[in-house]
């Protein structure tokens, strides 16, 4: 259907031709936003109305009383299924600090929660499958639930702001938007919990379609006019330090997963190694210099650094064993 669409708009309508850079680069942009809008929405609205079952803090004691491996474990399970909002990350982390979950646990949701979520795996596996988008997944979580286990083993959670070590805040674990992290658990009917789903849907697709039609416009970019040379040649697989460079560049940026996923898309159709296009994405989610910012809410400036250099390795390290199996 949106194909139709964007060939009719952009072959038809505008009469531009296929064989130009200008005529495949628009009709990669029609096609991407109207399919990518269309998921978001209503993959958001289901998501939404089946977390509104969940209750956050039922499951935060759920992962308190697990043997250590299992808590670090569901602790990043739970930060792949967080909701679709940057700002529930922090504030769920300082909720697990204030009720005494030990740090690696936290670490291990807050790892996770910023590079995995279940909307941008919907769309992902939608663009280049469900094969790539399972390793992605797997290696997601694994780098969550030993990274927080590493952490936790270095004794880091000493370098936590002193407000997490010394007493509890509760205005801190308020979230910034209209999502639940946490709390009393609301009784509502089915008929609410829909009504109340498709409203969030519409306040999220509001804060983000401006990052989506800029993704995808990069992506469109690339696609129409960057040579398939250039990605072959400085990120395919006969590049030794693609990989490393790639997680490099990917921390002055700043975008969610679902907005980089048009741009990975076109890195890989255009011959870019999947490993370093993939551990390019999540040096942009999870290891960002704004998020780094925002993370100095919680962390202190020896622990940001630690994590930094911990994650680079470990996001190299993912990147070359990516590129070994795929």
């Amino acid at each position: 259907m949106f194909l139709k669409f964007a060939d009719w708009l952009v072959y038809g309508i505008l009469g531009l031709s296929a064989e130009t850079s200008f005529g495949e680069a628009l009709h990669f942009f029609v096609y991407d936003v109207l399919k990518i809008l269309f998921l978001l929405f209503s993959i958001i609205s289901v998501i939404s109305f089946l977390r509104s079952y969940i209750d956050n803090e039922k499951l935060k004691h759920f992962i308190e009383k697990q043997p250590k491996f299992l808590a670090h474990l569901f602790a990043s399970f739970f930060g792949a299924i967080t909701p679709f909002c940057s700002c529930s990350s922090i504030p769920v982390f300082i909720g697990f600090a204030e009720a005494g979950v030990p740090f690696g646990v936290g670490m291990s949701f807050l790892i996770t929660s910023p590079m995995i979520n279940e909307i941008a795996i919907l769309v992902l596996a939608g663009i280049i499958g469900w094969k790539i988008t399972t390793i992605y997944i797997a290696t997601g979580i694994a780098v969550g639930t030993f990274g927080g286990m590493i952490m936790e083993k270095f004794g880091w959670g000493k370098y936590l702001q002193d407000y997490l070590l010394n007493k509890a805040t509760k205005t801190e674990s308020s979230c910034c938007c209209s999502c639940s992290c946490g709390g009393e658990e609301e009784k509502l009917t089915t008929k609410e919990r829909i009504k109340d789903a498709f409203i969030y849907a519409k306040d999220l697709m509001k804060k983000i379609w401006l990052f989506v039609l800029l993704g995808v416009g990069v992506g469109a970019f690339l696609h129409g006019y960057v040579p398939q040379e250039f990605f072959i040649k400085y990120m395919g697989n006969n590049n030794f330090f693609a990989v490393p460079l790639a997680v490099a560049a990917g921390i002055p940026l700043y975008a969610d997963a679902t907005t980089i996923i048009p741009i990975a898309q076109v890195l890989i159709d255009k011959g870019a190694a999947v490993g370093t296009v993939l551990v390019f994405m999540m040096a942009i989610v999870a290891l960002s210099l704004p998020e780094m910012i925002i993370i100095s809410r919680v962390m202190k400036k020896e622990l940001i650094i630690r994590f930094v250099i911990f994650m680079f390795i470990t996001f190299t390290i993912v990147g070359y064993f990516y590129n070994w199996i795929l």
